[in-house]
């Protein structure tokens, strides 16, 4: 007769209870979606979709490295737009106090954020059926890609507004020079009427 391994009821436990914390996650999420059948405050989530689809792929298995590179992007989109969230939040809370803006905006809102909950909740679910305990570190290593690339893109702004600025400073300079020449060459005529600088350096010498 075959022993079972004592593992073999936690193992299954730990199984149950991730599938029911899954089945919960995507089912408030088509709850939310029913309820407010409004327009997605976000554009399709790619990175989501790209790790869904290969995690459901089997033949060829897609190595595990290379899930966990898809759910890290994925992670990191979900850091992106949480962090619109944060930035908006206080002035559309304040417009909605004001009634400058419509129930059905800020409704939207609110099912974002519920969906974002529900997003990160599944994160990190799947990180920790990936490796145990990954979904510790997951989404501070989310947080710490996307603030290097905002850190990017802040230099790049500031590296092509310097060169506008040096442009522009070219042509100002360029437009000041010729201006002068005018007024000196109004001032004295012709060019043969401009006083010879270099002569009278000579002569002073």
């Amino acid at each position: 007769m075959a022993k079972i391994s004592v593992y073999a009821p936690i193992a299954y436990l730990v199984l149950l209870l991730s599938s029911l914390a899954l089945f919960s996650t995507i089912y408030r999420r088509r709850k939310v979606q029913r309820l407010v059948g409004l327009k997605p405050w976000f554009p399709a989530h790619d990175a989501r979709n790209i790790y869904l689809s290969l995690k459901e792929k089997t033949s060829p298995k897609v190595p595990e490295k290379m899930l966990r590179a898809a759910l890290l992007r994925r992670a990191t989109e979900d850091i992106k737009r949480i962090m619109v969230l944060q930035e908006s939040k206080p002035a559309l809370v304040e417009l909605h106090q004001r009634s400058a803006v419509g129930d059905e905006l800020w409704t939207r809102f609110l099912a974002t954020e519920k969906l974002m909950d529900a997003e990160v909740m599944e994160c990190v679910q799947e990180a920790n059926i990936l490796k145990p305990g990954w979904a510790q570190t997951l989404f501070a290593t989310a947080a710490e890609i996307v603030h290097n690339e905002r850190l990017r893109q802040r230099l790049a702004q500031i590296t092509e507004q310097k060169e506008k600025e040096k442009e522009r400073w070219e042509k100002e300079k360029e437009k000041v020079t010729v201006e002068f020449e005018k007024e000196v060459e109004g001032a004295y005529g012709t060019s043969a009427d401009k006083p010879d600088t270099k002569k009278k350096g000579k002569n002073k010498k």
